[in-house]
């Protein structure tokens, strides 16, 4: 028993970390709670976009105070108890970036027949086996043309500097591949920082080895059609152009001068100083005479 007032100090620790973040599961669902009281109607349907729509309202706002440390209702979803889709339930998507469309934009969009021929045997064939879409592809493509140079294709404004006409097949199956691989791996980041907002505890996102597609576990989620706008939506980058205060003095000085010398044509007749009658046209005048 020489150990025991170890076992004491280490179950105690462990007493305190267990009720430490189980305090954050229990706050988490009070918000859930009031938030589905938010989105109930009369008749007592539940709107998930008015929910969502809540939730989303105080994502950076405190709510759970611990001891004076406050925390917002993203800290607290990153703290929860991680239940997984087993027991909480959730989604489980698995998406594939198409390497048609790739294969097709390396190509300048090529209406070879034969070209369009291979890509179409490529996707059958791969509906059926595991393969890489590339290597069916390449292997549809050397069957039905056979000693036809795949630079003839590849070959174009939209690989210039990447593959020459006259480099070998093995370089332009080499820069293919890299650009699919590189296409995985840019939607394999923009799916995980679009996850990382949704709003969920830990969710799961990983590459299938030797395949285009992406597995995604959301647990908690209950709204489907946000889940597949988030998933699925277009980036759109805008450019605005920004303007520096400083570099409209200049017109704005013009705009003054033009104002006070049309409130000058309009008022001939007053008897009151230049600068006076200037600013009270522009501002206008509020006082009145008063008798002596």
């Amino acid at each position: 028993m020489q150990n025991k007032g170890l076992i004491i100090v280490l179950t105690v620790v462990i007493t305190a970390l267990c009720l430490y973040y189980l305090s954050f599961t229990y706050v988490e669902r009070g918000v859930q709670q009031d938030a589905i009281k938010h989105a109930t109607n009369s008749d007592g349907v539940v709107d998930l976009n008015k929910k969502q729509v809540y939730l989303d309202s105080i994502w950076n706002i405190p709510v759970y105070n611990l001891f004076g440390a406050e925390y917002t209702y993203k800290e607290v979803k990153d703290n929860e108890l991680c239940l997984g889709l087993h027991l909480q339930g959730g989604m489980h998507v698995t998406l594939e970036v198409s390497p048609v469309d790739i294969v097709r934009g390396l190509s300048a969009n090529s209406q070879d027949s034969s070209f369009l021929k291979a890509l179409a045997t490529a996707r059958a064939q791969q509906i059926k086996s595991q393969g890489n879409f590339s290597d069916l592809f390449f292997e549809a493509y050397q069957e039905a043309n056979p000693g036809k140079r795949l630079t003839s294709i590849f070959a174009n404004s939209a690989t210039k500097g990447r593959i020459a006409s006259n480099d070998p097949d093995s370089k332009v199956i080499s820069v293919v591949n890299e650009e699919i691989e590189n296409a995985i791996d840019r939607s394999f980041t923009i799916l995980r920082n679009r996850l990382d907002q949704f709003g969920t505890s830990q969710p799961n996102i990983q590459r299938l080895p030797g395949t285009g597609r992406i597995q995604i576990e959301i647990p908690g989620a209950d709204n489907p059609q946000r889940v597949r706008k988030l998933l699925q939506g277009v980036a759109k980058l805008e450019f605005w152009d920004v303007i520096e205060p400083n570099t409209l003095n200049s017109s704005l000085l013009a705009i003054n001068d033009i104002l006070v010398k049309e409130a000058k044509k309009t008022s001939p007749t007053s008897t009151k100083p230049a600068e006076e009658q200037d600013l009270s046209a522009l501002l206008g005048d509020s006082t009145k005479a008063q008798p002596d």
